[in-house]
């Protein structure tokens, strides 16, 4: 991380530096890339070199995207980032902002659960045909189901990783699920999933 740290300021020059992902939290391992967000002068860019045998996925954006009204919602990656530059306050300043952004989070209304399960149950009666078409909605069943399992209990979607391992530590009954029918590929794995999504169904 310092030898990929020192790349970054080296080649940017940064105001701020926020690293997030599985370097950020102790997660990382050999296949791991490298998160971080720079805010630093010059055009938005996206670098993917490879230093220190880690491949790079980090977005460098300039003051001036901070500057003026920008949309928090496009950053919620960083919440659990760690600051490990920031030279003006800018990158506290836009954690803030994604903080207050994720607390202020309204849930979707009763109405517009019901439609996302019915989408669910709908979904899953297509994918018993087992054609090509019934597969490829297995997969996109399996794939959206995730999120709406959050979207049925009110709360904040913050990506797969992070959604998994909330389920694994939240509620294993649901990742006991949800594993089984990624893992086993069957009817019966899967509607025993969407079932499951039924019974959370938060009103």
């Amino acid at each position: 991380m310092t030898k990929i740290l020192s790349y970054i300021i080296d080649t940017y020059s940064p105001d701020s530096v926020i690293v997030y992902g599985s370097f950020a939290d102790g997660s990382s391992d050999e296949d791991s890339d490298f998160d971080a967000l720079v805010i630093a002068d010059g055009e938005p860019r996206h670098d993917r070199s490879t230093v220190a045998g880690t491949m790079l996925d980090v977005f460098i954006r300039p003051p001036r995207t901070f500057e003026a009204e920008f949309a928090p919602d496009e950053f919620v990656q960083i919440l659990d980032g760690q600051i490990v530059l920031d030279k003006s306050g800018a990158a506290a300043r836009l954690m803030n902002a994604v903080r207050a952004y994720v607390s202020g989070f309204s849930a979707k209304s009763v109405e517009e659960r019901r439609q996302a399960l019915g989408w669910c149950q709908k979904m899953l009666a297509r994918t018993a045909r087992r054609d090509a078409e019934g597969n490829y909605r297995h997969h996109w069943l399996l794939t959206d189901s995730l999120e709406i399992y959050f979207e049925l209990t009110g709360l904040y979607y913050r990506g797969p990783k992070k959604a998994l391992r909330f389920l694994e530590q939240n509620d294993p009954e649901g990742f006991s699920l949800y594993s089984r029918a990624l893992t086993d590929f069957s009817q019966d794995s899967l509607a025993k999933w969407i079932a499951y999504l039924g019974d959370k169904l938060h009103e």
